[in-house]
């Protein structure tokens, strides 16, 4: 995990380039019928209370909802977190290629479209608690902000059939979904983007696994 937040921080900053692609992504989610952003963020900027709410899951539902998940996963089902953990990671490869070629800008650097940066407005030391070299404000395709979080909520469903953990993991999903939108940090197209590429590469990983035990393999039956 730090090496790719290194790689990330130290990509090729572009901003004419995120900036524009940024723009490029409204006009698609216009066509597309789902540009509602700027009137999602609307309607709590005139409540201090929502927006703390919104940033407190954006920061703190991040990484320690990751941490703390695979530490459950991993006590649960060592075998699932193997997978889920390459599954991880193999998003994580993908996804600096698409931070590396095609930097977008997130909604929070586009003022002219109505968007605030709430977390900047409010929780400013939340930024300033970031190494800088860990920083990059131009790789918001795809976010696995929320594609992470959705790994980890597909995971708790797959190793706990507990009630309250499966209510957890459907809970905190949906929860990181509004809160990315409310404070501006990513698109909905963004987040499609996240949730394509941690499904493959779940899938990819589960594949991976099959061959290497193969004694897990459904067994054909001999005629």
């Amino acid at each position: 995990m730090v090496v790719y937040f290194l790689i990330r921080g130290g990509l090729p900053v572009r901003p004419e380039e995120a900036l524009d692609r940024a723009n490029q992504v409204i006009r698609l989610e216009e066509r597309l019928g789902i540009f509602v952003e700027p009137r999602w963020q609307g309607l709590i900027l005139d409540n201090v209370t929502l927006m703390k709410i919104a940033n407190w899951i954006y920061v703190w539902g991040h990484l320690p909802v990751l941490a703390g998940g695979a530490i459950w996963i991993y006590v649960r089902n060592r075998a699932r977190y193997r997978v889920y953990r390459n599954g991880l990671l193999i998003s994580a490869f993908v996804a600096l290629f698409g931070y590396g070629l095609f930097p977008v800008a997130p909604p929070r650097l586009l003022p002219e479209w109505g968007f605030v940066d709430t977390v900047a407005r409010l929780a400013r030391e939340s930024y300033d608690m970031q190494p800088e070299v860990f920083v990059n404000h131009y790789a918001a395709v795809p976010s696995l902000h929320f594609g992470w979080a959705l790994l980890i909520g597909i995971a708790l469903f797959d190793v706990d059939r507990r009630i309250l953990v499966r209510v957890f993991a459907v809970v905190m999903v949906t929860a990181m979904f509004f809160a990315i939108v409310l404070t501006a940090n990513h698109f909905i197209f963004d987040m499609l983007v996240g949730s394509l590429i941690v499904l493959v590469a779940i899938a990819v990983a589960f594949a991976l696994e099959r061959e290497r035990l193969p004694l897990l393999r459904p067994v054909r039956q001999q005629t």
